[in-house]
């Protein structure tokens, strides 16, 4: 048996054997009531491989490789440069939790190591890594010189598309409410580990009682609310009140009707002030708790009638912010809460900062794009890193928020331990995703199993906060500190010995900055 020890800011494959990032022991620096996580790749492998630790408290993996079958949507030539992995390839994103042993998989044995630090720890944490295979055993040592910090708190705002319908279907439970609840619930905390606070929330229910007359009912809507809100979500975003027909269209529908229409008028007066009046009952009519939506990515062709619909909804429901993905439309003065596709913020900064000091929030989203000319995205088919810097991006502009469309939408049926790029339809435009543009995690056997993403956006979400913490004290070297990985959302630090370097730096300035 051959092993190697690897950061997790890299990516590891069936088929590779050699990492930038290899190192023969582990030695970080962490926080109270944090975690440290590496793998550990193995090849060579003649019998079931065992892993355990001594003296520290570690939760295992075991990473099952992911096929990447295609690189769509890249619309340049494939060159190294561009940091794209050519398809197709097998790739370790899923992390299964350990069952006591592992066999080869494609080649290798690969397990994610996630070693978490009590919140009273002080001075060095020390231990080993065992792993046994036949006749081979090896020790992998272990040292963690603990902070004297706490894991900063949580400000960053983070949504991302979960549907708990899919995971109710993709589990055989669609017809055990019971059980599909207690999957949801497994999800749900998936989410939270990578601090996402907030969720997507369907409206209530609507029933036709008559022309122009409608009835609600909030009974599933205020559930799922509470069991959020006990599960540690602090906000939720509800559906948008109308769709875009199509990209050229014009038109904007709302259940089914020209939205600039006195149909479409009565309907929302109805729809919006009950929203209302349930909020208020239930002691929510809070402007940060509550967005809604009013189409999603509006354009110049249909910018007039979106604007008009902002206006009818927050006539009739002042009280919650209006949210939506949104780029360069000509919609100004339209939403609280700015949404720009990140590349499409950087082309058009000094617009979406003076929405900033008129009052609204900026977030950032990234979709399917942006694909090319080097910027970041949560692919599979780019490094790691890149979906490890989308939080270093709020922290460099000033975004106080992040968007994604997919957790788990598993697109057209497609199985995702199979194939990574389904096809993917929206407003009568069809196109192939990306690797993994439509999940982060993924339906495993009786739960939801991570991804490395998933995992790789928990990191960028607690280094944003460090980096916030920093430059409340100096932030001279919280800039200098975030210069040093990320300049501009298409300008990156690839090298994962300097990004290990700088992760190790960002801690020690967090604990002499925040200490205590």
């Amino acid at each position: 048996m051959k092993y190697s020890v690897v950061d997790s800011c890299e990516w590891t494959y069936p088929d590779v054997h050699k990492y930038e990032t290899e190192m023969p022991s582990v030695d970080r620096h962490a926080l109270r009531g944090g975690m440290v996580t590496f793998q550990i790749h193995m090849w060579d492998v003649s019998d079931i491989v065992n892993v355990c630790a001594q003296n520290l408290d570690v939760s295992f993996y075991e990473q099952i490789p992911i096929p990447v079958e295609d690189n769509p949507n890249f619309e340049k030539e494939i060159l190294p440069s561009s940091r794209l992995k050519k398809a197709p390839f097998l790739v370790n994103d899923c992390l299964r939790p350990w069952r006591g042993q592992a066999e080869d998989r494609e080649g290798s044995v690969g397990i994610y190591a996630v070693v978490t630090v009590p919140t009273d720890a002080a001075g060095m944490l020390r231990g080993e890594i065992l792993l046994s295979c036949g006749e081979d055993t090896v020790r992998i040592p272990v040292t963690i010189t603990v902070c004297d910090a706490d894991l900063p708190r949580e400000t960053l705002q983070v949504v991302m598309g979960y549907s708990p319908y899919n995971a109710a279907k993709w589990h055989g439970l669609l017809k055990k409410p019971d059980l599909a609840d207690e999957m949801d619930t497994r999800y749900l905390q998936m989410l939270r580990r990578q601090h996402q606070n907030r969720l997507h929330i369907d409206p209530p229910e609507i029933t036709d009682v008559s022309p122009n007359k409608y009835a609600f009912d909030f009974t599933n809507f205020n559930r799922r609310v509470r069991k959020g809100l006990a599960m540690g979500f602090t906000g939720f975003h509800i559906s948008g009140v109308g769709f875009r027909r199509a990209w050229d269209s014009p038109v904007i529908g709302i259940r089914g009707m020209d939205a600039l229409s006195y149909e479409a008028y009565v309907y929302l007066y109805q729809y919006l002030g009950a929203l209302r009046e349930n909020l208020r009952e239930n002691g929510w009519l809070d402007q940060n708790m509550f967005f809604i939506g009013i189409a999603d990515e509006p354009n110049e062709i249909n910018a007039l009638p979106y604007r008009a619909v902002c206006g009818m909804v927050r006539r009739i429901i002042p009280e919650i912010k209006i949210f939506d993905a949104c780029s360069g439309a000509p919609i100004y003065g339209a939403l609280d809460v700015w949404v720009p596709r990140s590349d499409e913020y950087e082309k058009n900064q000094a617009v979406f900062d003076s929405y900033k000091e008129m009052g609204d929030q900026v977030w950032h989203y990234v979709c399917l794009y942006p694909r090319d000319d080097g910027y970041i995205n949560r692919f599979m088919d780019i490094p790691l890193l890149a979906t490890r810097y989308l939080y270093w991006g709020n922290y460099k502009y000033g975004l106080t928020g992040y968007l994604h469309w997919a957790v788990n939408v598993y697109e057209n049926d497609v199985d995702p331990f199979t194939a990574s790029c389904p096809r993917h339809v929206n407003a009568g435009s069809a196109s192939i995703l990306p690797a993994g543009d439509d999940k982060l995690v993924y339906p495993g056997e009786g739960e939801p199993w991570m991804s490395m993403r998933l995992e790789a956006h928990r990191e960028s979400a607690e280094e944003y906060e460090m980096l916030l913490a920093i430059a409340a004290k100096d932030k001279t070297a919280a800039d200098a500190l975030c210069a040093r990985g990320f300049r501009s959302f298409h300008d990156v630090t690839y090298d994962g010995r300097e990004f290990c370097a700088l992760r190790e730096a960002l801690l020690q300035t967090y604990e002499r900055c925040c200490k205590g």
